[in-house]
């Protein structure tokens, strides 16, 4: 028996080709998400988030992140001690950021509070950020930092939300993308708030 027969040519010349359309079809899936994501339409990431599970942590705060605007006017978050802080730290190119920033909005839109302050802030160029924000419709806070983040602020991956209690402790640390507008997203803010 040959081991090289025409089956075996027909099976490796059948293996080539599944092999090329598979991966031309997740290329074109992986585009299709980006693209759509770029238009500002739902995709299967944005949908399915859900909002983080709130165990409640007690980590001194730091306030020594100096960030600046997007219209350049420099500003410290030990400005906004004495008040709750949602901290989050995303870019333009990270489709888990871009996916959870309709509900930041809707939770900027639906908790309205003096003693509550959004902080978004990202490492890019001014430029970049502004016209991503302005494309978007967003109007959440947006700033712009260089340089190292306060160690207490630094993980393995963007994006990060930090939620900083009155009395200037981390009461909530979370890595990747969530859904912050969800009602257990809300009533943990509120009673910080309390």
């Amino acid at each position: 028996m040959k081991f090289f027969n025409k089956y075996f040519f027909i099976g490796l010349s059948a293996g080539v080709i599944l092999t090329v359309l598979l991966e031309i079809g997740g290329i074109s899936l992986l585009v299709y998400s980006y693209t759509r994501s770029m238009k500002g339409g739902k995709t299967g990431m944005e949908a399915s988030l859900q909002a983080p599970d709130f165990n409640q942590a007690n980590i001194p705060a730091d306030y020594a992140l100096n960030i600046k605007s997007l219209d350049g006017k420099p500003f410290s978050l030990s400005d906004l001690k004495g008040k709750v802080i949602f901290l989050n730290i995303w870019a333009t190119w990270c489709p888990p950021c871009r996916a959870e920033m309709p509900s930041i909005q809707s939770l900027y839109d639906k908790i309205k509070n003096k003693d509550l302050a959004f902080v978004c802030i990202s490492a890019e160029d001014e430029k970049t950020v502004s016209k991503f924000i302005r494309e978007k419709g967003y109007t959440f806070p947006v700033h712009l930092y260089q340089g190292n983040l306060p160690s207490v602020y630094e993980t393995q991956g963007i994006p990060a939300t930090f939620i900083i209690s009155k009395d200037g402790k981390i009461a909530f640390k979370h890595v990747g993308s969530a859904k912050w507008d969800d009602p257990k997203s809300i009533y943990f803010i509120q009673n910080l708030l309390k």
